[in-house]
């Protein structure tokens, strides 16, 4: 088995930029994650450099490093910060909507008790008004009814060639 070549210092230097890249969050060709594949496509390199031509020298130190920093970077914490922002925002809307739909049900039940004691007030109102008049003798005089829509199917005019 051969033993590993000293990687070229070019290659060392770009390595670095990337990896202080990563490290720092701001990333410019790759997800940004700490991972070898990431470190790689942020130098623009092919990965097989990194895990099958230099993996003691390179490979290894680079995810030493990685593992060391132990911190997620920075687009990672954005992400996360905010998802957990819309999450919250998630359960206020909903403990909001439960609210809502509590204080829909109390107002359904106002505006049936209203309703109710609207036709009992109307029935009271009427009867009075009867008694009274059938006490002075006045026959009082009913409004026309209003028409009714029959029920069925609505009238359609026949075509113009079947009249």
């Amino acid at each position: 088995m051969k033993a590993e070549q000293e990687p070229p210092q070019e290659l060392c230097v770009k390595l670095r930029a990337a990896a202080d890249r990563l490290l720092a969050g701001t990333p410019l060709h790759s997800s940004g994650k700490l991972t070898i594949l990431d470190l790689a496509e942020e130098t623009q390199i092919k990965r097989w450099l990194l895990t099958h031509k230099y993996p003691n020298t390179l490979m290894a130190k680079y995810q030493a490093e990685f593992n060391a920093a132990r911190h997620k970077s920075e687009p990672v914490r954005k992400a996360e910060a905010e998802i957990d922002k819309l999450r919250e925002d998630l359960a206020m809307a909903r403990r909001e909507k439960r609210q809502l739909a509590d204080l829909l049900g109390t107002y359904a039940v106002v505006i049936e008790q209203l309703t109710q004691e609207r036709a009992e007030a109307i029935a009271e109102r009427d009867e009075a008004l009867a008694a009274r008049d059938a006490a002075l003798g006045v026959t009082a005089l009913k409004p026309p009814q209003q028409r009714v829509a029959p029920i069925g199917r609505p009238h359609r005019p026949l075509p113009r060639g079947w009249r």
